[in-house]
């Protein structure tokens, strides 16, 4: 079995970049992504599966032919470092050579599920760049490359203006990420029924030295560009856990994260999800995941039956921003979910427009027929808070009662109030 190695590769990598700057030379990386791996394990069993990876890994290695060029670095990606590039388009000869290669090394026979190879690539030229934005220009090719679009030979070069902030940006993203380097807030959510705190959706916080705070959007726009989100969800999970155990033995308080909408049909999500409870004793009835609507609708029956998994696991669903997609009755009568968190924009119009406060009022009484919790966020006075209510409303957020506060903040804001938030608490 070729053993996981990413922090090995991470230091491979380091070398590689140092020494083509050095020379002025071009470095490329491919990744190789066995992409239904799970699919062959689950149906051929995981003795198959060591094999194919054991024999990729083979394969790769006998290519090279160079020490500490090739890498296992997931369950199922391999990373192929290729130093002293002569020209940027050999890397696409070498993409081709591997693909060939392995597409008849991985085939075993007709009974068995052929391997679907999917390779992403980026070139460094003259080493211009840092190992982490090499990384991630690679893998948000691969991630191009899954999603079914024509690969794009990213050579890192020849940059606008514009581009070269991207580029820069994405280098601060990726080093923070990698170094830790971001920060969660939470905002506490007021059970309307009993006036106590019943929650808190962690939030995302980036400041960047030099610039300032970078917007949450921001940061999830330059996760997705390159290739990680997944890495920065399974950051932010793991980040609120571990807050949630070190505060247990003073409040017990279940947490909201946010789940990007790229990542709801993942079949790694449950695995990531339960990784991280079991890691940090966090039971999973006080996580809740916080989808957007569209999200689940773009791909709704592998939307729903992700859902539905994470609900059977014990986690809490809520459906973030609803009312902005397209929700119908059979929506309502589906989704896996347990609260519906009505968009901000309807929450600060009802006080100005009777329509939209007829609006949300049917949302409280549909979702409540289905048994499900109606969050509000945005709530910022008293007059709002007092329509909510007449609604019906469950549970509201907003600056009313807090900003999004750091944990220390937290924590001493929840003592502050016993739990009893007052009217003019921020």
């Amino acid at each position: 079995m070729v053993v996981l190695d990413r922090a090995g590769f991470i230091a491979a990598l380091d070398i590689a970049v140092t020494q083509a700057r050095g020379a002025g030379d071009d470095l490329g990386l491919l990744l190789i992504d066995l992409s239904n791996l799970r699919l062959i394990n689950h149906r051929h069993g995981y003795g198959i599966g060591d094999l194919l990876l054991a024999e990729a890994g083979r394969q790769l290695l006998a290519t090279s032919k160079l020490p500490d060029t090739v890498f296992r670095i997931g369950g199922h990606t391999f990373a192929f470092i290729l130093p002293q590039l002569n020209t940027p388009a050999f890397i696409a000869l070498a993409m081709n050579r591997v693909q060939r290669l392995l597409d008849g090394a991985l085939y075993i026979d007709e009974e068995i599920l052929p391997v679907q190879l999917r390779i992403g690539l980026a070139v460094n030229l003259q080493g211009r760049h840092s190992p982490l934005v090499t990384l991630a220009r690679a893998e948000a090719s691969l991630a191009q490359v899954k999603q079914g679009n024509a690969l794009e030979i990213d050579a890192m070069i020849g940059e606008d203006d514009d581009a070269r902030e991207d580029t820069a940006f994405e280098q601060h993203f990726s080093e923070a990420l990698y170094d830790n380097a971001f920060d969660l807030h939470f905002q506490p959510k007021v059970d309307l029924r009993t006036g106590r705190v019943c929650s808190a959706e962690a939030l995302l916080r980036w400041h960047l030295p030099g610039h300032g705070a970078v917007s949450p959007e921001r940061v999830v726009q330059l996760a997705e560009a390159s290739g990680q989100t997944y890495e920065l969800t399974r950051w932010v999970v793991n980040r609120a856990l571990r807050a949630m155990r070190e505060w247990r033995d003073t409040v017990a308080l279940p947490v909201a994260v946010n789940i990007p909408a790229g990542l709801v049909n993942s079949p790694d999500l449950a695995n990531m999800l339960s990784g991280a409870l079991s890691i940090w004793g966090v039971e999973p009835s006080m996580l809740t995941l916080e989808v957007t609507e569209g999200a689940v609708i773009e791909d709704k029956e592998a939307g729903f039956n992700n859902l539905l998994h994470l609900r059977e696991l014990g986690m809490g669903l809520s459906i973030d921003d609803f009312g902005t997609g397209y929700s119908s009755l059979s929506y309502f009568e589906h989704i896996p979910a347990t609260e519906i968190k009505i968009d901000q924009s309807f929450v600060r119009r009802i006080l100005g427009d009777s329509r939209d406060r007829a609006l949300v009022g049917i949302i409280v009484d549909i979702a409540h027929l289905f048994d499900f919790a109606v969050v509000a966020e945005g709530v910022e006075d008293n007059q709002t808070l007092q329509y909510l209510r007449e609604l019906g409303c469950d549970i509201v957020q907003g600056y009313l009662y807090s900003r999004p506060l750091p944990e220390d903040e937290l924590l001493a804001w929840l003592q502050q109030c016993d739990g009893r938030p007052g009217i003019a608490a921020n």
